[in-house]
């Protein structure tokens, strides 16, 4: 060992003499600023501008002719936008409950593998995660066509469902893992058979990692446009497909009136699950 003297080694020196590390701050980082100003205003005013003209009395979708309701009304008797609308909510409320019922079972059957076995299986599982969407929708087509069914209702809602299970499976099983065993061990040793511990343990503690994931699952599906506009077919037209095809026809002010509906309902799940997690992170802590 080197010393710097007969009794304070150099380590003890460097640690005394070492300046306490400085909080990191935005200005030591010259150009951050100006581009998340950028991004932020790149992001939030288009959405802010579409809002702002799903009030427009005009036939512009950008050309402001007056504050109205008039588009709100047109697009409540729009007949083939609000079946758009249904179907996408079918598939979405299907989709989402089946890959979170199925991601709650994966979640809690992969954590009794052994590890190796465990990270192959949630590898397999979350790869469509990293899989260009593109490629899935050729292939889920291929596949749909191969085993005998037609695009339509059903072969959506299996495509959904199978895509948005990765996204239910991670707020899960993330949820699970920062659980630990102590709750579990402590339920088993007190008595509580398999079934008692799912029902009174398990299922309580793992409901805001299953909301996030619900959520999320929902959120994918209903806005999905890819596969959507593969799988597709008359009756069975998701509102994305129905909105790409009404912007070709050109710009209508009924898309910012959907547009802001659907941040709308976005904006209010959002806000309900956040007070409901707070609500009950109160209640537990």
């Amino acid at each position: 060992m080197t010393y710097t003297d007969a009794t304070k080694p150099v380590n003890a020196v460097s640690r005394r003499d070492r300046k306490p590390s400085r909080a990191l701050r935005l200005r030591d980082f010259p150009g951050v600023g100006p581009i998340s100003i950028f991004a932020l205003i790149f992001l939030y005013v288009p959405i802010i501008i579409t809002t702002i003209y799903a009030f427009n009395d005009g036939s512009s979708a950008l050309v402001w002719k007056g504050f109205s309701f008039r588009w709100f009304g047109e697009v409540a008797q729009n007949a083939n936008l609000m079946s758009s609308v249904w179907v996408s909510l079918q598939i979405a409320i299907v989709a989402t409950v089946v890959a979170t019922v199925f991601s709650i079972l994966f979640a809690l059957s992969v954590e009794r593998l052994r590890r190796q076995g465990s990270a192959i299986a949630t590898a397999i599982l979350t790869a469509p995660l990293v899989i260009p969407e593109i490629v899935l929708a050729v292939a889920t087509l291929g596949f749909i066509r191969m085993i005998g069914l037609q695009p339509g209702m059903f072969a959506l809602i299996l495509a959904h469902t199978s895509f948005c299970i990765p996204f239910a499976l991670m707020p899960i099983r993330a949820r699970l893992k920062g659980l630990g065993n102590t709750y579990f061990e402590a339920a088993t040793d007190l008595g509580a058979t398999n079934l008692q511990v799912f029902r009174r343990i398990t299922l309580p503690l793992l409901v805001p990692g299953i909301i996030s994931g619900a959520i999320l699952a929902f959120v994918i599906s209903l806005d999905d446009f890819i596969i959507s506009n593969f799988l597709s077919a008359a009756g069975a037209t998701p509102l994305p497909v129905f909105l790409f095809s009404l912007i070709r026809r050109g710009a209508s002010p009924a898309v910012n009136v959907v547009a802001t509906m659907l941040l709308v309902l976005a904006i209010v799940v959002t806000t309900i699950t956040f007070l409901q997690s707070q609500r009950r992170s109160n209640k537990h802590a």
